[in-house]
């Protein structure tokens, strides 16, 4: 066969579109925003730990939807599995599909044992709260919690969101974030606080990143609640990265700072550093 002839070197046709790397696709900023999807999660989002049910004219509410939008959407997450239909009130129930999501996060790598593992060891050292949080939207939710039963300073359960700003979980997720995000973050906590953000919310969190920049760690002491002290550190889960916070916190009479400090700190930087150790090449 001739040279001329020869195809070997020649790219081969193929019918059909061309196939696309996915994962570059997916961090493509110019992709469509896919706007009833969006939509969809916000519904799931606007459920709360101490919501039994929620109907749609609440949904609607909270999440500024129109009522026949917001009765589309039910529908396809009920036929999903994610929500369920509660017949006795005519409204609504997150299912436990739902944790399927959350357990597909935590669990990898072990990190929810080893965390859980830590939590259990911090809980022990006394009358305190430890918990594992991640941010939604401006406040903290927890996705983890353990309690010693005399700890009950405050009712925060799995699910409980606390604020963003004043918050040793919350600061130290602003503390760990890209600048972008926490100048975002900054815009959406002055439009919530107004007035109060400039003068006294904005210099306290700002002073207490400066803190966190210093030490290590996150802190509030009554500034959240009067009465409660909590510290924190940042956690990252080894394949991508996200942020969790873990945090002690509780009674102030109980857990007054430097009990906090002594005690309670060296078992966070324990946990923040052998959970960075993690391996993510098992996957």
């Amino acid at each position: 066969m001739s040279e001329d002839n020869d195809t070997n070197d020649q790219p081969v046709r193929r019918r059909g579109r061309p196939r696309q790397d996915i994962g570059a696709a997916a961090l493509n900023e110019e992709r469509p925003f896919v706007s009833s999807l969006a939509r969809g999660l916000s519904i799931l989002r606007a459920f709360r730990a101490d919501d039994k049910v929620l109907g749609t004219q609440a949904l609607a509410e909270r999440t500024g939807l129109h009522k026949t939008t917001v009765s589309r959407l039910l529908g396809t997450l009920t036929k999903l599995g994610y929500l369920r239909y509660m017949p006795e009130y005519g409204k609504y129930a997150v299912s436990n599909q739902v944790l399927t999501l959350g357990y597909a996060a935590i669990g990898r790598f072990g990190f929810g044992e080893l965390v859980r593992s830590h939590m259990d060891q911090m809980a022990a050292e006394g009358d305190c709260v430890v918990a594992l949080s991640v941010r939604d939207g401006l406040d903290m939710m927890f996705v983890e919690l353990v309690r010693r039963p005399t700890a009950v300073a405050l009712n925060l359960n799995v699910g409980s969101r606390i604020p963003l700003a004043e918050s040793a979980p919350g600061r130290a997720y602003l503390f760990a974030v890209g600048e972008d995000e926490r100048t975002e973050a900054f815009r959406q906590l002055s439009d919530l606080h107004r007035s109060a953000w400039e003068k006294e919310k904005r210099p306290a969190l700002e002073a207490a990143l400066s803190r966190m920049a210093g030490n290590g760690y996150s802190d509030s002491f009554g500034e959240w609640v009067p009465g409660h002290n909590a510290i924190g550190v940042v956690l990252r889960a080894p394949m991508t990265g996200d942020i969790y916070t873990l945090s002690v916190g509780g009674n102030a009479r109980n857990l007054p700072p430097e009990k906090l400090k002594l005690v309670h700190l060296p078992m966070l930087m324990r946990a923040a550093q052998e959970i960075s150790a993690l391996s993510a090449g098992n996957f």
